[in-house]
Order: C-alpha cells, then structure tokens, then sequence
C-alpha cells in the first residue's frame, strides 16, 4: 500500500513537472513571434528647378539695391527667364527699369543666386526710369497768423539741391569708334534728368546717352567713342537738372581703334588665326567677373598686341594685355565682365600691324 501510495505521487509530480514546462515553452514561442512592421516608402521629388515666378534672387556678395526676378522656368532647355528688379525707396522690391529679360543656365543660377529674398506676383512689378526716392522733394507746410487768425495751411514743394558725387563707373574703359554701355555707374545725390559726359582738353566733350537714374546713388548710360576721339585719359562730367554737376579727372580711358586700317604705304600681311582661348566660360558673381584669359593663336603675336569681347549688340569690353609667350603664340588678357553681361562674345585679337582675328562666340558668360 505504502508502495503506491509513493508511485502514485512521484508520477503526480512527473505531470504538474511537465505541464509547468509545457507553459514556460508556449510562452517563450509567444515572445518570438515577429510581428510584421508597417513600412512606408518615401518618394524622393526629382532633381528640378527650385525657384518658380515671382521669386527674387540675389548674389550673397552683390549689390544690396538690385536683384534677379525670376519670370519662368524652361524644363526642355533647363534654364529660367530673368528680369533685373530694384528696390523701391522703402526698401520693398521692387520695379524694373526696362523690360529686357535674359536666361540662363538654372545650375549657374542656383549655384551663383543663392539668396532668396522674397516672392512677388511677375505682372505686379511696374517698369520705370528711376525711384520715387530719386527725384522726390520734400513738402513744406507753413502757416501764417494774422490779428489772431491763423491763414489757411498751404503746401509747397522743393526740389532737392545735393551736389552729385562721383564713386565708380563700369567698365572704366573703350576703344575709339565703338558704344559701350556702362552698367553701373554709382556716387549720390543723382537727379532725373542728369547728364554725364567725357570731357578732355583740347577734345569735344561726349555726352552720354540713354541715362537712365536707378536711384540716387546708381545710374546706368552708354557712350558712343568717336573713332577720332583722343586716346588716353578723360574727365567724367555729371551735371544735375539744377546745375550743380562734380567733375572726376583722368578716370575713364580711351583705348586707340582696334579696327583694321590701310595706308599708302603699309597693309596687313595676314589674319590672325586664334585656335582656342582658356577658359571657355565664365560665371559671373554679384560685382561681375575679373580676371585673365589666355588667347592661343597659330600666328605670332606682336608686341603691344590688344584683345576685346564684342557682342552681338555691339558691346564691348576691352582687356588688358599681360606678357606674350616664349613661343609668341599666346597671350593672358585681363578682363573686367560686368554684371548683366550673360551670353556669348566673340574675342577679338588686334596686332599694331593691323593683322587681326576673331574666334566667333568663342567665350560663354554665365
């Protein structure tokens, strides 16, 4: 009896053992069971054009006044369409002066215009000459007592009288018997309907067209260089509608004519062959581009040799020769590129004997 009684309870713990062990096991597989995780694809935009109409983008190092108002974006040749815009004299933006419009590549854009200054609607922004802040005058309000009685308040308005003053000029150079457009020309107290001229001892003054008054301190003209015009230094004349005017001595340079010219005696003897130039393209920050470029040509090139950009609108830029080559086949010209000169130019290559040659939209401006 005893004996069974001890079988019968070993085997009743053998059972609670196993079914104890039972539970841990059906749990432990409970706790490994992964549960599927919920997983949420994220579509990445692609790479496209990050301003749109209406923005208004600037260089981090350009002029705080002026800046790009971006008026479309054309995917098929990846390039927008820009318009120069100005602050107005709140410091709102903004107005253009014309209605030219430009494109450009959108890499040089998003690479060179990295400030985002704003957005305005493209149709909002009116087309004028020049601020209100420019010309605006101050209202005077007086009042007069008579016997006790105060008169009626009238109003009556002055125009400014601030002496013009000269900072700088863009380019500060030209070739006789070419225009060149000078694109920023700054000092202060600018009216409209100033004047600006070239003036020179013994010389008939060139005065300036198409002046057009940004603002107060910014002014934008061109000049049409006599090809009989001195060569050497000139005075820059600007003269107010009030009269008073500032004079700068010897700042802007008359270069003699690059252009081919014959004589009884003497002609070219060849053309000037330029094979390539280094760089090829440029871009161009918020104060424009200076630097050299290197001219290749398969002729020799001659002492005191001079080289220029020409557009298809006629503008030019002219450089300044550096040291000729050992090899007399290459040349570095140092040029000043303004802003707003984006397309391409030809370069021109003029040696004194008259020879000369021109690669054909060979340097790309950005």
């Amino acid at each position: 009896m005893d004996k069974t009684v001890k079988i019968f309870t070993v085997f009743i713990v053998i059972l609670c053992t196993a079914v104890f062990f039972t539970g841990c096991t059906s749990n432990s597989g409970a706790a490994n069971v992964t549960t599927p995780v919920s997983t949420q694809s994220t579509t990445i935009a692609a790479a496209g054009a990050i301003y749109v109409a209406g923005d208004i983008v600037k260089s981090p190092s350009g002029s705080a006044s002026n800046a790009w108002l971006i008026l479309s974006y054309d995917s098929a040749t990846d390039t927008y369409s820009r318009a120069l815009i100005y602050q107005n004299s709140d410091g709102t933006w903004g107005y253009r002066v014309n209605t030219n419009t430009e494109t450009s590549a959108r890499k040089v854009m998003e690479k060179v215009y990295t400030d985002k200054v704003t957005h305005v609607t493209v149709s909002s922004v009116p087309v004028k000459t020049a601020t209100t802040a420019s010309t605006s005058a101050p209202t005077v309000t007086s009042t007069t007592t008579v016997s006790g009685t105060t008169s009626a308040t009238t109003s009556a308005t002055t125009t400014p009288t601030g002496k013009p003053q000269f900072k700088s000029m863009v380019p500060d150079s030209a070739d006789a018997g070419t225009q060149v457009s000078i694109t920023d020309l700054t000092g202060s107290n600018f009216q409209t309907g100033a004047t600006v001229m070239l003036a020179r001892t013994g010389s008939s003054n060139i005065t300036a067209t198409n002046v057009q008054v940004v603002s107060a301190s910014h002014m934008t003209c061109t000049f049409a260089i006599p090809s009989t015009a001195a060569t050497g230094s000139w005075n820059i004349i600007i003269t107010n509608p009030d009269s008073q005017s500032v004079t700068y001595s010897n700042y802007f340079t008359i270069h003699a004519s690059t252009s081919v010219t014959t004589t009884t005696t003497t002609s070219p003897t060849g053309t000037v062959v330029i094979t390539r130039i280094e760089p090829t393209f440029v871009y161009l920050g918020g104060n424009g581009w200076l630097g050299p470029i290197t001219i290749y040509t398969t002729t020799n090139i001659q002492i005191d040799a001079t080289a220029k950009l020409v557009n298809s609108g006629g503008q030019v830029i002219a450089g300044t020769s550096g040291p000729i080559s050992d090899t007399l086949n290459s040349i570095p010209v140092r040029f000043n590129i303004p802003v707003g000169s984006q397309g391409h130019w030809n370069v021109v290559l003029t040696n004194p004997d008259g020879t000369n040659g021109t690669l054909t939209n060979g340097l790309a401006v950005y």
